[in-house]
C-alpha cells in the first residue's frame, strides 16, 4: 500500500493514528509512505511505515521542490513497484488532485481520497469532502474516518503515538532540581511567531518560577536571538539548532511540560502524552492539541499575513473571535500552572478498588 502525506512532520504524526489502524486491521500490510523532506526524519519513530519515498511536491509549501523530470521519474518508480492500493491524506484546505494524478498515472488499481468535486475515474474510492462547509473534524478524526469509510477499520478513537529512542538525558543537559519545561518558539511561518516581548517576558517568568527551561528549535535565527540572547541564567539551557530528532524526542519524553507555538513540537508532545500548552495562531483549527493534559491559547494572525486560501478565509470568518484569548504572560502562566496542577493530581490520585 502506498500512503501519500506530503506536508510537514506534525501532519504526518497526526496521520499515524490512521496508519496504526491500517496495521492493526491487517498485520501483513506493507506501508510505503510518500513524504516530504520535512517529514522524513520522524518516520523511524512512527512504528507503522515499512518503507518511504521522499518527494517534495511543487504544489506544497516546502523549503525545496522536485522538478518536472524528478516527478516523471517518481511516477515511473511508483509504477514499477506495483502497489495494490493508495490512500491520500490531506488537510481540507488542500486540493488533493495533483496527488491523485500521481497515483492514477502510476496505475495503482485502488485509489482513495477525500475530494469536493467528483474526480470520476481518477479515484476508485471517492469520499465526498464535507469539510469545512458542513463540519470541521480534527485532523486525526478526519484521517481515521477515511480509513473507516474504506472498510479497513471501525475504530475512530485511536490517538497517534511515537516510539521514544533509547538514551540518557544526562548526556544532553545537566540534571538539576525543579520542573523541566521545553520551550519552543521556532516556527516556519512568520504569522505563527509570538511577539518578541511576550517570548522574553514569558521565559523570564518561567526562570523566576524555578523551572529548568530548555529552549529548542531548528535554527537559531535572528528572531530567536532577539527573544533569548539577553537571557543568561543557570536554569536556562539553550539547545536551539543543537538537537537531533532523537534528542528532541528524549527531551520531551522526560520533561514535565512543553510550551510551544503550533508546530511539530506540539504534536510530538501530544503523542508522548506530555502536559502541553500551545500558543496557537489562528491558522488551522483542526490541528489544535489533541491528547489529555493539553490546552491552547488561540490568538489572531496579523491581517496582512493571513492565508489567501479562500477555504481558510471562510473558516476564519465563521470562527470569528469567539475563542480568542489575549496572548499575555499572565494568561499563559495561568494556563500552564493549571495544566501542571491537573497532571500532578492525576499522578497522586489513589487507585480505586480492585
Amino acid at each position: 500500500m502506498l500512503i501519500i502525506r506530503l506536508d510537514n512532520m506534525g501532519d504526518l504524526i497526526m496521520s499515524n493514528a490512521a496508519l496504526q489502524e491500517i496495521k492493526s486491521a491487517n498485520g501483513n500490510c506493507k506501508i510505503t509512505l510518500l513524504a516530504s523532506e520535512m517529514a522524513v526524519p520522524i518516520i523511524p519513530y512512527l512504528g507503522t511505515v515499512d518503507d518511504y519515498i521522499q518527494y517534495d511536491a511543487p504544489w506544497m509549501k516546502l523549503s525545496s521542490h522536485d522538478t518536472v523530470a524528478s516527478t516523471e521519474a517518481l511516477i515511473a518508480a511508483i509504477k514499477k513497484r506495483e502497489f495494490d492500493s493508495c490512500i491520500i491524506f490531506n488537510v481540507y484546505s488542500q486540493n488533493p488532485m495533483a496527488s491523485i494524478m500521481l497515483a492514477y498515472l502510476a496505475e495503482i488499481p485502488l485509489r482513495a481520497a477525500y475530494m469536493r468535486e467528483n474526480p470520476y475515474t481518477l479515484l476508485t474510492h471517492w469520499i465526498p469532502d464535507k469539510e469545512p462547509l458542513f463540519e470541521i473534524q480534527h485532523q486525526i478524526a478526519r484521517d481515521l474516518e477515511l480509513v473507516r469509510l474504506l472498510g479497513i477499520s471501525r475504530s475512530i478513537n485511536r490517538l497517534p503515538s511515537l516510539i521514544v529512542p533509547r538514551g540518557q538525558l544526562s548526556n544532553l543537559i545537566p540534571l538539576r532540581g525543579g520542573k523541566q519545561i521545553i520551550v519552543n518558539c521556532d516556527v516556519s511561518e512568520q504569522k505563527r511567531r509570538i511577539p518578541r516581548a511576550v517570548a522574553q517576558q514569558l521565559t523570564r517568568q518561567l526562570l523566576d518560577s524555578a523551572f529548568q527551561v530548555i529552549l529548542v528549535g531548528k535554527e537559531y535565527n535572528d528572531y530567536l536571538r532577539s527573544c533569548f540572547s539577553e537571557l543568561v541564567r543557570e536554569n536556562l539551557i539553550n539547545l536551539i539548532g543543537k538537537t537531533t530528532i532523537d534528542d528532541l524526542l528524549l527531551l520531551v519524553a522526560h520533561a514535565d511540560a512543553v510550551l510551544t507555538v503550533n508546530t511539530g513540537v506540539a504534536h510530538i508532545a501530544c503523542a508522548l502524552q506530555k502536559p502541553t500548552l500551545v500558543l496557537y495562531a489562528q491558522t488551522n483549527p483542526q490541528h489544535i492539541p489533541w491528547s489529555q493534559d493539553t490546552d491552547f491559547i488561540l490568538y489572531p494572525v496579523d491581517p496582512a499575513l493571513r492565508s489567501k486560501n479562500t477555504i481558510n478565509s471562510f473558516v476564519d470568518k465563521q470562527n470569528g473571535s469567539s475563542r480568542m484569548t489575549p496572548l499575555s504572560v499572565e494568561n499563559i502562566m495561568d494556563k500552564l500552572n493549571s495544566l501542571l496542577k491537573h497532571s500532578s493530581q492525576k499522578q497522586t490520585a489513589p487507585e480505586g478498588p480492585v
